[in-house]
């Protein structure tokens, strides 16, 4: 796959990776499944709030965090059967090609080009959506009456449109970033 490729093609790499290379969640019931993306949304929020802690370089910290919350984040949309590039067409009428260029649509935020700044924010804006899909989650367990579906479907949404930034502000290439981070992942498997 190509680092240029279409959302809607990283969401299909995804769908595979996870049939393949996931069955033990991807065999799970969907609000299983959800609840699943959710911790690991919470655990890349916990992740972001240190700074650096394996002493890995701080670029390169940031980036596997990204990579790690973005396959989240599309196999989260993909469970809702959301086309994130459809749904970033209906919210802010961005029609770009590649994750970058619409990256760049939606970044609107003033220059922040150190790596911590950019992980700083990065964790500011995800803690909500986090926290919202997390509640969502626990109103399901509850029985509560709350609009569940559409809570996840809408911070899955802030979440992708908040990794898009984070890699326009560090100038990287979110289908580079995904696609070494499934290698490495498909490599560690035994099947």
């Amino acid at each position: 796959m190509s680092e240029s490729a279409d959302l809607i093609d990283l969401q299909k790499r995804q769908h595979n990776h996870d049939k393949e290379h996931h069955q033990d969640i991807f065999n799970t019931s969907y609000p299983d499944r959800m609840n699943h993306y959710v911790l690991h949304f919470s655990k890349y929020v916990g992740r972001l709030s240190e700074n650096n802690p394996d002493e890995q370089k701080p670029t390169e910290y940031l980036e596997k965090t990204i990579s790690d919350c973005f396959i989240v984040a599309l196999a989260s949309a993909n469970t809702l059967n959301l086309d994130i590039h459809q749904q970033i067409q209906q919210r802010h009428g961005i029609d770009g090609d590649t994750p970058e260029v619409i990256a760049r649509e939606l970044n609107q935020v003033d220059e922040i080009d150190r790596i911590d700044d950019i992980r700083t924010w990065l964790f500011n804006e995800l803690a909500k959506p986090a926290g919202e899909m997390s509640n969502a989650m626990e109103s399901l367990d509850h029985m509560e009456a709350m609009a569940v579906r559409e809570t996840l479907e809408e911070q899955t949404m802030n979440i992708v449109e908040d990794l898009l930034i984070a890699s326009n502000m560090m100038e990287t290439h979110v289908g580079r970033l995904l696609n070494e981070r499934w290698v490495e992942i498909e490599e560690e498997s035994i099947l």
